[in-house]
């Protein structure tokens, strides 16, 4: 029981560390990470539904 314990709040601390790695670094918004020319993403808030 105290190897399961430990394996999951291993696995919390884990998935915790990595969601802030992930959202502070390699995440971007899609008008700045698709900038070819095959993607037409407009500028934010242009294209939103009931705006």
């Amino acid at each position: 029981m105290k190897a399961f314990l430990a394996a999951a709040v291993f696995a919390i601390a884990l998935a915790v560390g990595a969601a802030f790695v992930l959202d502070g670094s390699y995440q971007q918004p899609t008008h700045s990470a698709f900038t070819t020319e095959g993607a037409r993403v407009s500028d934010p808030g242009s294209n939103l539904i009931g705006n």
